[in-house]
């Protein structure tokens, strides 16, 4: 076993259960495998603070993804020594953009009317999946009702002002591995592409067939991508990889 701690921070309205198969696999060689839960807190620096606190003031592995991935980079801002490896999993680094800012007040209003699952199968599920999967689309709703309407409330203005990030990353001492979905059009391959030439320690996965949730839609592949980012002991170089 090694002694290097995992922590993984979820995305918008999710939780550790979309983690299941990365989990499993990363627990066959690290037995500190954790899930640092995102509620309401309504500000990055909160959601930071939920993860410093969860490291123990020991250097860990960190996977974010998507939002999880932003609060990582918030965490590398004061705290970049916490980070011996990062993993952002469909996520990015620039700021909030400006299409994205002008809808959120009206997605913040149908959640907090009761039209949160409208919300998530109308406007969100089209984007999550790659190939629409009824025990997906099941899992990805459950998480969001057991977190609820507040919590999306929360959570959508915590990243509303985010600043870009790319330099703060670009000063990290860690081996980054970028993950994302060819279809992914919530963090689009234009913007990994973007990170990974920035970033010399960092290499970067794409899969084909697969959209935003690709811990989900291919769960297998991430999860060795994760364990092998995991084992290394030689210094990331930067390189890219395909997997159709």
């Amino acid at each position: 076993m090694h002694s290097l701690p995992i922590l993984i921070l979820p995305g918008t309205l999710c939780t550790g259960a979309m983690f299941t198969h990365q989990i499993n696999q990363l627990k066959k060689h690290c037995n500190q495998v954790s899930v640092v839960q995102f509620t309401q807190e309504a500000t990055l620096a909160e959601m930071a603070a939920l993860v410093i606190k969860a490291t123990n003031d020991q250097p860990c592995a960190i996977i974010g993804f998507s939002m999880g991935g932003i609060v990582a980079e918030e965490v590398a801002k004061t705290h970049p020594h916490l980070i011996a490896k990062l993993a952002l999993v469909n996520s990015n680094c620039h700021a909030d953009l400006p299409e994205r800012k002008a809808g959120r007040a009206t997605q913040i209003k149908q959640a907090t009317d009761g039209q949160l699952a409208e919300l998530i199968n109308n406007t969100f599920m089209p984007n999550y999946l790659y190939k629409q999967n009824e025990k997906l689309q099941k899992l990805i709703l459950d998480m969001a009702f057991s977190l609820g309407e507040k919590c999306f409330a929360a959570q959508a203005m915590a990243i509303e002002d985010r600043p870009d990030s790319l330099s703060v990353l670009q000063q990290l001492n860690a081996d980054i591995l970028i993950i994302s979905g060819l279809q992914d059009k919530i963090c689009a391959v234009e913007h990994q592409h973007y990170m990974h030439e920035s970033l010399p320690n960092s290499k970067l996965l794409l899969l084909d067939e697969c959209a935003h949730f690709s811990p989900l839609e291919q769960a297998e592949k991430v999860s060795h991508a994760l364990t092998l980012w995991y084992l290394s002991t030689v210094p990331f170089a930067n390189a890219s990889t395909r997997q159709d």
